[in-house]
């Protein structure tokens, strides 16, 4: 992740996310799906300039599936919901090989994946009622986000910073659905999904890209 054009790229999405964080729940439809999309197309920008394709090109898929997530959530169809969590599944997917590829598992953070999945149970039990036809698609993606985060506890390398935009993945898919099933779109609840949700792309990103040993790995994969 180095080079000037990185540097700078991070800053602007950065900064993008700021302005989708201040903005985004006070405007209507269509600035919203326009506005929503910066954050995660400068960090494809970004995953777009590196050489190594098997990185480059799974973080692209993941990161693409969430930004028509993103777009999807955004249109005023009955379907955007059901679509919207397809994509982020597809996305979730994307990330689940993306870490076994670079995974050793260890029996010291399975207490901490424990937590996690005790919060999500309690989560879905309390949602549980609110969720109506919504039920099993709810469910489906639960299953998914919370492989990805056994996977992402396991990862070799960028560990802790890889981990920790997991659970602010979690946090996010629940401070949504709290949002959508609960509290019907409350706008501060809005800014806090947001943040958490880019916060965890962010980091995703950067964790990713600084995998030195994975890279490596390609590399003597390709030259032999």
């Amino acid at each position: 992740m180095s080079g000037q054009y990185s540097r700078t790229t991070l800053i602007l999405a950065m900064l993008s996310l700021l302005v989708c964080l201040l903005s985004v729940p006070f405007l209507q439809f269509p600035f919203t799906t326009v506005v929503k999309a910066i954050p995660t197309l400068f960090l494809i920008s970004l995953t777009a300039k590196t050489e190594h394709s098997a990185i480059r090109n799974l973080l692209l898929a993941a990161l693409g599936f969430s930004l028509v997530g993103d777009l999807v959530l955004t249109l005023p169809i009955d379907l955007a919901l059901h679509l919207g969590i397809l994509a982020f599944i597809c996305a979730q997917c994307a990330y689940i090989i993306l870490f076994l590829k670079n995974a050793e598992f260890s029996n010291k953070r399975l207490s901490i994946f424990l937590v996690m999945l005790m919060l999500m149970a309690i989560s879905f039990y309390g949602l549980y009622s609110h969720l109506d036809d919504m039920k099993i698609p709810v469910m489906v993606y639960s299953c998914w986000l919370i492989t990805m985060i056994f996977c992402a506890l396991h990862v070799k390398q960028q560990t802790s910073i890889i981990s920790l935009g997991a659970f602010l993945f979690l946090f996010s898919d629940l401070s949504f659905a709290i949002n959508q099933f609960i509290f019907a779109n409350d706008k501060f609840i809005s800014i806090l999904v947001m943040y958490l949700y880019y916060a965890a792309q962010f980091l995703f990103v950067i964790a990713v890209l600084e995998m030195k040993n994975f890279k490596e790995t390609e590399c003597a994969l390709v030259e032999a």
